[in-house]
């Protein structure tokens, strides 16, 4: 039975039994005994057809573990959605250094929010340049863990794009962002990029100055 069959046949075994489709499991069993006792055929010279309804309705509410206490609520509930599953993956080192190839300021390409194209000097490349260690998964919400520190004004960061749909090859983009801070931050990376260059996910955000306490707070995290 489909979800959505599952559903009415809930609300019109509920309804047989006079009940609203938010009844808790004492309403059911209450109706139930109410209506066993006077739509009984012992009690209505024979006819038996309000108490078999109402049987055949309680039975399926009872298979479907609607009548049990602490059940509050279950007949008004809908299927639940599938709970985001959580993963952490850790870059290898050959990823690594391949995203550290990418940031060659000969070779780097650089895609923005704002995010401009931005070749800086080789003096200031390993304070603004940034690679993660590890990405974090929830359902299709990416976060890249980054242990360097933001750096005030140009940084690049590059990034493994195709986490969600190419598990054997990654592809990896630069971007480059603007900052006035320095330090540990945050960085939402825009819808349209998100929709351009990081194919299946819904968010992306990259977290600097990403220690493991950062991490650990990322499974905990509801």
């Amino acid at each position: 039975m489909e979800p959505v069959d599952k559903i009415n046949a809930r609300t019109d075994a509920l309804a047989d039994l006079g009940l609203a489709a938010n009844a808790s499991p004492d309403d059911i069993r209450n109706a139930w005994r109410q209506i066993a006792f006077h739509a009984h055929p012992d009690h209505t010279g024979g006819d038996c057809a309000d108490f078999s309804r109402a049987k055949v309705a309680y039975d399926f509410l009872r298979k479907q573990g609607l009548t049990v206490k602490g059940a509050a609520n279950s007949a008004a509930r809908r299927p639940r959605r599938p709970r985001l599953k959580k993963r952490m993956i850790e870059l290898a080192q050959q990823e690594i250094t391949s995203c550290r190839a990418l940031l060659n300021p000969e070779q780097a390409l650089s895609h923005d929010s704002g995010l401009r194209e931005t070749v800086p000097d080789r003096e200031h490349f390993k304070a603004s340049d940034h690679v993660p260690e590890a990405i974090g998964c929830y359902g299709r919400n990416l976060t890249y863990f980054v242990t360097t520190s933001v750096c005030e004004g140009a940084n690049r960061v590059a990034l493994p794009t195709s986490v969600l749909t190419n598990n054997r090859h990654m592809e990896t983009e630069v971007l480059s962002f603007q900052s006035k801070d320095i330090g540990a931050g945050e960085v939402v990376v825009p819808d349209t990029i998100c929709e351009s260059k990081f194919p299946g996910a819904k968010s992306v955000r990259i977290r600097f100055e990403a220690n493991q306490d950062m991490r650990d707070e990322f499974w905990l995290a509801s």
